[in-house]
C-alpha cells in the first residue's frame, strides 16, 4: 500500500504529465494577416498595367509613381510586390445631335457626353489580394484638349490619394 506522500508524488507527476500533454496538443497560434496598408508600406518593387479605356491616366500615374521614387518600377509581374492596374471606363457612351426638329441628321456626329471614371487598383502580386482601390472621376468636355485636361487632371488626384495612403501628409499643428 502507498504511503499519502508516496501517493500525491504519483498524482503530481500524473497531473504534470496530463497538463504537458493537453499544452503540447494545442494548435499553434496563427500568424497575424498583414494589413493592406502594411503590405503596401513594405513593398519595394510595382508593376503597373493598363487594364482598359485611355492611355492617358496610365501616363501621368505612371509618371507620378515614378517620379515619387517610393518604388522600384518592374516589367515583370514574377518580380513584383505590388500590382497596380490602371483602368478607364464611361466616357464612350455616344450621343447622336439631332437638328430642331428632333430628327437626326445623316452624318451628324457622335460626341461622347458622359463622365470618366478613372479606378486604380493595387492588388498584391503574389496572392491578388486587393489591397486598394481609388477611383477619380474626370468631367465631361466639348473640346478634346478639354477632356484630356481633365483625364490628367482626375489621374493626378487619383495619384496623390495613393500616395497618401502610404505617406499620409503630416497634419498642421494649429
Amino acid at each position: 500500500m502507498l504511503t499519502s506522500s508516496s501517493s500525491r508524488k504519483h498524482l503530481l507527476a500524473l497531473l504534470a504529465l496530463a497538463a504537458t500533454s493537453v499544452f503540447s496538443q494545442q494548435p499553434e497560434p496563427k500568424t497575424p494577416v498583414e494589413s493592406p496598408t502594411a503590405r503596401m508600406n513594405s513593398a519595394k518593387t510595382i508593376i503597373i498595367t493598363r487594364a482598359r479605356g485611355s492611355g492617358i491616366p496610365y501616363d501621368v500615374i505612371s509618371s507620378a509613381l515614378e517620379g515619387w521614387g517610393r518604388f522600384n518600377i518592374v516589367e515583370d509581374r514574377d518580380k513584383a510586390d505590388l500590382v497596380i492596374e490602371i483602368a478607364t471606363s464611361g466616357g464612350n457612351g455616344g450621343m447622336s445631335f439631332a437638328d430642331s426638329s428632333g430628327a437626326y441628321r445623316p452624318g451628324a456626329t457622335s460626341r461622347d457626353a458622359s463622365d470618366a471614371e478613372i479606378t486604380m487598383t493595387v492588388y498584391d502580386a503574389k496572392n491578388k489580394r486587393v489591397l486598394w482601390i481609388g477611383t477619380e472621376t474626370a468631367r465631361f468636355a466639348m473640346k478634346q484638349t478639354s477632356r484630356e485636361n481633365n483625364l490628367v487632371e482626375a489621374a493626378e488626384r487619383l495619384a496623390l490619394r495613393f500616395h497618401d495612403r502610404i505617406e499620409p501628409p503630416p497634419k498642421n499643428h494649429e
